[in-house]
C-alpha cells in the first residue's frame, strides 16, 4: 500500500517539482554568470553608495566585493526562497485538507492503512521533494562555477630601475586576464547555505501540514500559512529597519535563515559554524548561531509535524461534500 501511495503522491506533484527544480537550477546558474560579468573594481564603487543601508545586507558590504560573497547572496534571492516555499506550502496543505476537499481522503482511509502511515507517506514525499529542490539549486551553482569565466583587469605597472620597484602606470591600458570562476571560489563553500535553505523549507512544510491537519479547506490552509509567512517577513524587515523595533527579530523565524552569512563564516571563521548562539561584545545574547539556526528550524518543523500527526490521528473527519 505504501508503494501505491508513494506513486500517487509522486504523480500528483511531478509537474510542480519539475517546474521548481528547473527554475532553481537555471536561476542559480544564471546568477553565477551574472556575477562573472561584473568588474570587481566597478562593483566596489557601486557598493560605496549603499553604506548607509548596510544593516539590510545579510553580510558586510566588503564581503560583496568577493565572488563568493556575491554568489552566496543567490540563496537570499526572493525567487530561490519562493520556489522552496511554494513547494512546501502546496504539498503540505494537500496532506489532509487537500484530500478532504477533493473527497478522496475517506476513500484512502477505507483501505487497510493507518492514518499515521497515510500522513507520513505524504509528509516524507514533501520533505524528499525539498531535499531534491535544494540539491538542484546547489547543482545549478556548481554548474555556473564550472562553466563561467571572469575577465579581470590588471593595472599596468612600470619599473623604476634605480629603486628596483614597480609603480602603477596610469597611461598604459590595463591588462585583461581571463580566469575560470572555479579558481576564484568553490562550490563547497555554499553547503551551509544549502542546508539552511533545506531547514527553512522543512519548517514551512511542517507548518503547512499542521494547518492542513485540522482544516478541511485547502484554500484556507494556504491562506493561513501565507499570512503567517508574510507577518513574519514584516517582523524581520521592521526589526532590521529600526533599532526601536529590533526586539521583533526574536519573534520571526527569518532570523534563523542567513545563508550568505553562514557562507562568510565558513570562509573566515569555520570554527564558528558550530556555535548555537551569537553574543555581543558585552556578552548579551544577539541571535542564534549557524548551528543554532539550523537546529531551531528543524526543531520547530519537527514539532509542527508531530502536532499535525496527533491532530490528524484524533480528529473526526467530516463527510465529503
Amino acid at each position: 500500500m505504501n508503494k501505491t501511495l508513494t506513486r500517487k503522491y509522486l504523480y500528483d506533484a511531478r509537474w510542480l517539482w519539475l517546474s521548481c527544480a528547473a527554475i532553481l537550477y537555471a536561476f542559480c546558474w544564471l546568477r553565477v554568470w551574472i556575477v562573472s560579468r561584473f568588474d570587481m573594481s566597478r562593483f566596489q564603487k557601486v557598493l560605496e553608495q549603499f553604506e548607509h543601508l548596510e544593516r539590510f545586507f545579510p553580510i558586510p558590504l566588503e564581503e560583496l566585493t568577493t565572488y563568493t560573497g556575491r554568489i552566496a547572496i543567490t540563496f537570499d534571492e526572493p525567487l530561490v526562497v519562493t520556489s522552496i516555499v511554494i513547494w512546501a506550502i502546496a504539498r503540505g496543505s494537500d496532506c489532509v485538507s487537500g484530500e478532504l476537499g477533493r473527497g478522496t481522503l475517506e476513500l484512502l482511509l477505507a483501505q487497510p492503512i493507518s492514518r499515521i502511515r497515510l500522513f507520513w507517506t505524504h509528509a516524507s514525499m514533501t520533505i524528499l521533494g525539498i531535499a531534491g529542490l535544494v540539491l538542484m539549486a546547489w547543482l545549478g551553482t556548481c554548474t555556473g562555477i564550472a562553466t563561467c569565466e571572469v575577465t579581470e583587469k590588471i593595472p599596468a605597472t612600470m619599473e623604476l630601475p634605480l629603486l628596483d620597484m614597480e609603480i602603477p602606470n596610469p597611461l598604459a591600458k590595463p591588462q585583461e586576464v581571463v580566469r575560470p570562476m572555479s579558481e576564484l571560489t568553490s562550490s563547497w563553500y555554499f553547503l551551509p547555505a544549502i542546508t539552511n535553505l533545506f531547514c527553512l523549507g522543512f519548517f514551512i512544510a511542517g507548518l503547512s501540514c499542521l494547518m492542513s491537519s485540522w482544516d478541511r479547506y485547502r484554500w484556507r490552509t494556504i491562506g493561513i500559512v501565507v499570512g503567517i509567512y508574510l507577518v513574519q517577513m514584516v517582523f524581520y524587515i521592521a526589526g532590521l529597519a529600526s533599532e526601536q523595533l529590533s526586539w521583533l527579530l526574536h519573534f520571526t523565524f527569518f532570523t534563523a535563515y542567513e545563508p550568505a552569512l553562514f557562507v562568510n563564516i565558513l570562509i573566515r571563521s569555520p570554527e564558528q559554524l558550530w556555535e548555537l548562539a551569537r553574543f555581543t561584545a558585552e556578552g548579551h545574547y544577539e541571535r542564534p548561531g549557524p548551528l543554532g539556526s539550523h537546529l531551531l528550524l528543524l526543531i520547530l518543523g519537527s514539532c509542527c509535524f508531530l502536532c499535525a500527526t496527533l491532530l490528524f490521528q484524533r480528529r473526526d473527519l467530516p463527510a465529503p461534500i
